[in-house]
């Protein structure tokens, strides 16, 4: 059986850190994709399999950023097999409020 490829935002803390490091251990392939792309190389060496893991600093309003580590973990592995958008939104935004929208983006 061939390992889980996943791609996951956020990864740097919370429920992204969290969600990777359970991935991990059921030896998934990863793309792991923050801002703090030293807190993110940080956690990533704690990983049971460091080597199976792509480290992506990167904003996710940075759409060439984005398609960037797309490809970078396209290249690699393939396409995954799950990708968690889990990146977050800044404080005080509303999904249903219409002036929140750009912040979304």
């Amino acid at each position: 059986m061939r390992p889980l490829k996943v791609f996951l935002t956020g990864a740097s803390s919370g429920l992204g850190q969290a969600l990777a490091r359970e991935y991990a251990a059921q030896g998934a392939i990863l793309g792991l994709v923050a801002r703090r792309e030293d807190a993110l190389r940080e956690f990533v060496a704690t990983l049971p399999n460091p080597g199976a893991v792509r480290v992506y600093g990167a904003d996710v309003r940075d759409a060439d950023a984005m398609a960037r580590a797309a490809e970078d973990f396209l290249g690699h592995f393939g396409c995954p097999d799950v990708v968690i958008a889990n990146a977050g939104v800044s404080v005080g935004t509303v999904a249903s409020e219409r002036e929140d929208l750009d912040a979304f983006r």
